[in-house]
């Protein structure tokens, strides 16, 4: 991921999709907590900062957040905010490498006997649904990546090893095809760059054109996830037939440039 300066307003013509129930990072670590709670108080009362810190940061993002906002969210003295964090941006790191390592990791597995075309529409899906949830969020990773190089590397690390199950599963798909393994992670860097971009101008810091557009062809997030999936069917496996129902958009990429369009495709 990238940083962006654009503006993050929303157009009103824009059909944006509602964040999706069950992929809050705020909720996910609030039900970690009521579930497994830690054995111990001074624990606990970390956690408890830390919820609070990824509200804040959710709302108000990394740069406008105060300790004060923190403990005043948490329901603790702001003394005991420096018991268990050095100062802003180390509980915005504890944030934000939860939401990597912890959130990502169970929230972005993709069924393993799913086809290709249900593999990559379900992921790619769920990626733009996860942003819609933590838009906040993951402004705040762009915003942070900016000024600490050790975070942007972890970030990075995180996107490196989605883009190696990409190439690992096209190369158990395909292991005699047509482009060497370094080949195909390429394409997977490539693929997997375009969705980052595609969040970030879709729900993090929305582009003006990119809205109208797809107000324009009444597609909402499910509907760009499906497009994009399209795309990537057509580069990673271009014998296989989509044999899907699809969004108008998605199906002209599938087909394109045939024009065919399947009798049981929406629109």
């Amino acid at each position: 991921m990238t940083s962006s300066t654009a503006s993050h307003s929303s157009s009103p013509s824009a059909t944006l999709a509602a964040p999706e129930a069950g992929l809050s990072f705020i909720d996910f670590l609030e039900a970690r907590l009521a579930s497994s709670p830690p054995p111990t108080k001074g624990q606990r009362t970390r956690e408890r900062l830390k919820i609070a810190a990824a509200k804040v940061l959710e709302q108000k993002g990394y740069h406008a957040l105060r300790v004060t906002d923190v403990t005043e969210a948490a329901g603790v003295a702001e003394g005991s905010f420096y018991v268990y964090f050095r100062d802003k941006t180390d509980a915005t790191m504890a944030v934000l490498t939860s939401l990597l390592e912890d959130f990502f990791s169970v929230n972005l597995t993709s069924d393993a006997d799913a086809g290709p075309f249900d593999t990559i529409r379900r992921t790619n899906r769920r990626w733009l649904a996860i942003c819609r949830s933590n838009s906040g969020l993951l402004r705040c990773i762009l915003q942070v990546g900016d000024e600490d190089p050790t975070f942007a590397k972890m970030t990075q690390n995180t996107n490196q090893s989605w883009y190696e199950r990409i190439a690992a599963s096209v190369l158990r798909r395909y292991p005699q095809g047509a482009l060497s393994e370094g080949a195909v992670m390429l394409v997977a860097y490539l693929l997997g760059s375009m969705m980052d971009d595609l969040a970030r101008k879709l729900i993090i810091y929305p582009d003006e054109g990119l809205l109208s557009l797809l107000a324009e062809l009444g597609a909402d997030d499910m509907a760009a996830a499906d497009a994009a999936s399209a795309l990537w069917m057509r580069v990673l496996y271009p014998g296989v037939v989509i044999d899907k129902e699809l969004p108008p958009a998605a199906r002209a990429i599938a087909n394109w440039p045939s024009g065919v369009t399947a009798a049981g495709d929406k629109g």
